[in-house]
């Protein structure tokens, strides 16, 4: 896939859900390795939400539009859920700290 420009084919369509599908679970996977206390349940849940998803998507392809290869622009994508989640808990944690 490459140059993506909307709407996108159905196989590319396709193969860009594969792609967010797999940035996702990988992700979250990876969370609960490096934090054992992270339900791994509650992090899916979290990541699969249409905004995670939509923005995940636009990550990714934005990546590979500026020449990344899957994996680096996979990578790109994950980097950046990882901090958007982080910068979400720590806004909820700073919420209820105040309370």
């Amino acid at each position: 896939m490459t140059q993506y420009r909307a709407p996108l084919t159905p196989a590319d369509a396709e193969r860009l859900g594969d792609a967010v599908g797999r940035i996702i679970a990988i992700t979250a996977r990876a969370l609960h390795r490096e934090f054992p206390h992270l339900s791994l349940e509650r992090l899916a849940e979290s990541f699969t939400s249409s905004p995670v998803i939509e923005s995940t998507g636009l990550r990714y392809l934005a990546a590979l539009d500026a020449g990344a290869t899957p994996g680096d622009a996979a990578g790109q994508a994950s980097t950046a859920l990882v901090k958007a989640w982080a910068a979400a808990r720590l806004r909820a944690a700073e919420i209820t700290a105040t309370r």
